[in-house]
Parts: structure tokens; sequence; C-alpha cells
């Protein structure tokens, strides 16, 4: 493995694409069920646990850029190489690609889920698994450009949705949001831990440092992405807690969906079910951007091409769909994902701040001697 890349101008894309590509991350299967999951802890005070999180991804980011612009031109796996060698190095980022495949495949369920309960409850889950994969087959291979472009084209054919929740918002019961700051820290904590998952896919900076043109630029669009992010899980989870009663939202499992059944149209009358396609759209840059960071990190970590790791991918995902199709497994993933992403996600590069930190130290006192 080369510790450093060497990306080619007609490989790299520009800064201000990041912050379509991190928003599109973090916005996924996890945004249909998050309100309901944080209410159950902060309850009326979710949006304390919300901001608070918002905060800390802000720290996340600025603790990430520092390191990968310390280390110039290499992606995760040339950073861990570069600080614990070849062995070390190396085993850190198999973990990584484990962690980023883990992720692949609870989208990818979660979304299979979606489709089975709202509209199609006889169709086979392998058989959406490959509709899905057979999508990101063909924008992985295509490389990053056509993986970032993915996202941009989905990014703008469904942030309108936004603006379906202007009905909703007119039905709001403003008593369902007091008292304000009744609820213990400890349970705001817990609303701050349930919301690993539903923020994760900010990893993607890792990999895509590399292929970045303008690396100056990289923390001011990565930070903005964060807030928009935040200011979107903000929003919609005042309007569901506002519009459904505490004991409605308990019992709604994706409360998000469940809103758009009251949205109807002169030649669509189930809104709801529209929803679940287009949620399609919404989940296709996720699995095609996280389909392509395991792959380019496989390859960076094995002597592998991209491309048959991508067959690798494939096939390992339809087998796993095939064989697991139970509910209960998919919360357990979700859960089990959550908690690894809030160690490998928001604690890892804390983790590292220190060696880059070291690493600086280094060059500034050769830069002084030469």
């Amino acid at each position: 493995m080369h510790k450093q890349l060497m990306i080619s101008k007609d490989k790299q894309i520009r800064a201000a694409y990041l912050f379509i590509v991190l928003h599109t991350m973090q916005v996924g299967v996890g945004i249909a069920g998050y309100p309901r999951l944080v209410f159950m802890e902060a309850r009326q005070d979710s949006w304390i646990s919300i901001i608070v999180t918002g905060l800390i991804l802000h720290l996340v980011i600025a603790c990430m850029v520092f390191v990968l612009r310390t280390y110039e031109k290499q992606d995760l796996a040339g950073i861990l190489h570069t600080i614990f060698g070849s062995i070390i190095g190396k085993s850190i980022a198999v973990i990584f690609v484990i962690y980023f495949y883990l992720l692949f495949f609870s989208v990818i369920v979660n979304y299979i889920e979606f489709v089975q309960v709202f509209i199609f409850p006889q169709m086979q889950s392998w058989f959406i698994g490959l509709l899905l994969l057979s999508l990101v087959w063909y924008a992985v291979l295509g490389g990053i450009r056509v993986a970032v472009g993915a996202s941009v084209v989905f990014f703008l054919s469904t942030i309108w949705m936004m603006g379906l929740l202007r009905k909703p918002i007119t039905f709001i019961e403003s008593r369902h949001y007091f008292p304000v700051f009744d609820t213990a820290i400890s349970d705001i904590f817990s609303g701050v831990l349930i919301s690993s998952y539903t923020f994760l896919g900010f990893e993607l900076l890792w990999v895509i440092f590399p292929f970045i043109n303008d690396k100056k630029r990289v923390n001011r669009y990565s930070q903005l992405a964060m807030t928009f992010t935040v200011l979107m899980y903000l929003t919609i989870t005042m309007v569901v807690i506002g519009y459904f009663s505490p004991t409605q939202l308990e019992q709604k499992v994706w409360p998000l969906l469940t809103l758009f059944k009251v949205l109807s149209f002169p030649f669509f009358e189930r809104f709801d079910l529209l929803a679940v396609a287009i949620w399609m759209i919404i989940v296709l840059p996720n699995l095609i951007l996280l389909g392509w960071m395991v792959t380019f990190t496989c390859k960076r970590v094995s002597d592998w091409k991209q491309k048959h790791c991508l067959v690798a991918l494939i096939i390992l995902t339809l087998i796993l769909v095939w064989i697991f199709e139970d509910r209960e497994f998919v919360n357990q993933l979700t859960d089990y994902t959550g908690k690894i992403g809030l160690g490998l996600g928001f604690i890892f590069p804390f983790l590292l701040l220190p060696f880059a930190m070291r690493h600086r130290m280094k060059r500034k006192k050769n830069h002084a001697k030469n």
C-alpha cells in the first residue's frame, strides 16, 4: 500500500461538492425514525440533544480536517500506515473497511424493510437488494466523480420534500413542547448517544480528502454541511413532536413517513406510498458513496483491484440480505452499527490528533533547521 495518493486532475473534485456529499451521507434511512428515537430519550427537550450533537459534530470535523491537512496527500489508510506502521496501520484500516460495510449493509436492509412494510409486503428481500445493488455497481464503477455527481443530482431531486412539512406544521399543538428544560441531563445525554447512528456518514471525509483539489476550503464546506444537516433534523424533529401527542409518537416506528399520510393530491391520494418510492433517491447516494468507500479502502489495504472489491461487496450483500430478513435483526444491526460509529466516527479522530500535532511540530523544526 502506498502511503501517498497521486490523484490525476481528471479525478479531482472541488471542495464545494463536500457540502452536498457529506449532507446526503447523513440523510438516509435514519431520518424516518429518528424523531421518535430521540424523543423516547429526551422527550420535549429533544432539541437540546440535537444541538449538543451538532456542536460535537463540528468539533469532530475540525479535528478530522486538522489531521488530514497534516498528512496532505493521504487518506485514512495512508495516515494509519504513517502513524502506526504497516501491520498495525493495515489492521486498523481493515476494521474501518468492516465498519464502512456495516453502514452500507444497515442502510440497504432498512430501506428494504421500508419497501416491504409500505408498498410490496410479498416482494423478496434479495430482489429489492439486487435492484439497488445494480445501480450501486454502475455508479461505483464509474469512479468518485460519478458517485459525487449522482449525489448532487439526487440531492437536487429530493430537497423539495422539506416543503411538504408546511401542511403538518399547521396542525402543530404548541403544548407538546412544554414544559421546557424539564428533562434530566442524563436523558439529554442519552438523546445525544442515540443520535450517533443518524448523523454518521461524515467519515467519508477520511477517504475523499485526497481527491479534493482546493483543500484549503474543505473545513468551510464540511462545517456548512454539518450545520445544514443539524438544522434539517432539528426542524423535522420539532414538527413531529408538535404534530403527534407523546403517546402517539411512541407508537410510530417511522413518524416522518406517517406524517406524509396527511398529504393528499388530486392525482395521488396516498402520498406516503409515493414518499417511500422517492426515498430510494435519498438512500441511493448513501449506498453509492458507502460502496465507493468500502471498495476504495479495501483496494488500499489489499492487493485487490477496486472492481474485484466491488464484486465481493455485491455478492456478500446479496447473500446476507437473503439470509437475514428478521426485523429484530435489523434493529440489532442498526444499534450495533451506531455503537461502533460512536467510537470510530466520533472518538477515533481525537485519538489521531496528538500524532498529527507531533508530526507538525517535527515538520516545523525541520523547516527551521533548513
